[in-house]
């Protein structure tokens, strides 16, 4: 028993640290991405579309990853994981080294974050699959620990960014990027650790393999909450990557801009921590549809804020937004798919996200440019209290058919 503690422990804290690695990468490289873009002369059209052909990459790459990595149980997911890394890495180097054209520098950006981001549905299956191969690991608080390091990050680098030019991002992508490389491949092997055979945790080598259409069309839970986050993440998504226009709209600055992505992201932390003993008396479904309500009522107060300490408190609300959704999400998706499903089901629901990404993305720049923040924010908390209805309809769909298990 002490053994297994321990053994579980060392896989947490391990685990901990690709969590901490990979979102403080996440950060430099997406978080200021409307800095970071502008300092290279980007528009705010241009920003939006820039982020928009990332997410359209991010889904072509999630889609071929996560199949891939169903489909090949010989490969261990952290060297998936390692070699999409690696070539993310490659590319930051040529943004931070070559003089390119804004033409090319857009190109070497989004092929470069779309990489990034096929990792994220494998960071999430890189614990998963210790889960399903009957490992009593703890999801909660190693993301919890990658949300604060996010939060102190962005809190310190915000302040940076007013003393030092935005070039010293794509350096600091390179040194986290690289460090997640390493304490990802110490994670150790799964069939090394479990009683349980590889096949729970992969594609089973003689099942039926089914595709993606199939998934969605023989799963109407998995459907309506696929559907549910997509219009979640449009409206969501516009707001974080033009959140340094609301903030100097209301006559911040970097400063404040890094106080609220250290709130939002520190307020995701205790949350993170509680949600797998929520999980144990209340169903995931049930948490889900809480936090959908949550996104809606927190974008709502920042569409009303009138003052930076306004926003401070629409930021607070992230303890029930990502604080409740980044883990809910999680277990809610590899508990409604078949075995064999497993990881495409993670793929999937980060697929989602870049797809409300790729819509709201194109069209918040537009509106930025053409009527002004306000409108934006005005549609994104109308479009995500259309996402809480649906999600509301999902987890009715799903607890019938528990029901009838």
């Amino acid at each position: 028993m002490k053994k297994n503690k321990k053994l579980l422990f060392r896989i947490e804290l391990n685990y901990a640290f690709v969590q901490s690695g990979f979102w403080l990468a996440h950060l430099v490289l997406q978080g200021f991405s409307a800095v970071f873009l502008a300092y290279k002369g980007f528009s705010n059209t241009q920003i939006g579309i820039t982020n928009s052909v990332m997410s359209v990459l991010s889904i072509c790459f999630q889609l071929i990853v996560s199949s891939f990595s169903d489909h090949r149980s010989d490969i261990p997911i952290k060297r998936i994981m390692a070699s999409l890394m690696l070539f993310a890495m490659i590319s930051s180097a040529m943004l931070m080294k070559l003089p390119l054209s804004i033409t090319l520098v857009a190109i070497v950006y989004t092929i470069g974050g779309g990489i990034h981001n096929a990792n994220s549905a494998l960071v999430n299956a890189q614990i998963m699959q210790y889960v399903n191969a009957g490992l009593d690991v703890n999801y909660g608080w190693p993301r919890g620990v990658g949300s604060m390091a996010y939060a102190i990050t962005a809190f310190i680098l915000g302040n940076q960014l007013d003393k030092h030019s935005p070039s010293i991002l794509m350096p600091l992508y390179m040194v986290f990027i690289f460090l997640t490389i390493i304490v990802c491949l110490l994670m150790p092997n799964v069939s090394s650790v479990a009683d349980k055979s590889v096949a729970l945790y992969v594609q089973e080598k003689n099942s039926d393999r089914t595709t993606f259409l199939q998934m969605i069309r023989g799963n109407r839970t998995l459907f309506f909450f696929l559907l549910a986050s997509v219009l979640l993440y449009m409206g969501q998504t516009p707001n974080m990557l033009f959140l340094v226009r609301v903030v100097y709209h209301l006559g911040g600055g970097s400063k404040e801009l890094g106080i609220c992505m250290l709130i939002q992201s520190g307020m995701e932390m205790p949350a993170m921590f509680v949600v797998p003993t929520l999980l144990k008396k209340y169903k995931a479904r049930n948490l889900l549809v809480f936090s959908f309500i949550a996104y809606a009522a927190k974008t709502f107060i920042i569409s009303m804020a009138s003052s930076m300490s306004i926003m401070y408190i629409a930021m607070f609300l992230s303890v029930l937004c990502y604080g409740l959704y980044g883990v809910c999400a999680s277990f809610f998706a590899n508990d409604i798919v078949a075995q064999g499903e497993k990881v495409r089901a993670q793929g999937l629901v980060s697929l989602a996200s870049y797809l409300g990404a790729i819509i709201g993305n194109l069209i918040a720049g537009v509106l930025i440019d053409g009527i002004g923040i306000n409108a934006l924010l005005n549609i994104s908390w109308v479009i995500q209290s259309f996402a809480a209805a649906i999600m509301f309809m999902c987890a009715s769909i799903d607890k019938k058919r528990a029901a009838k298990l």
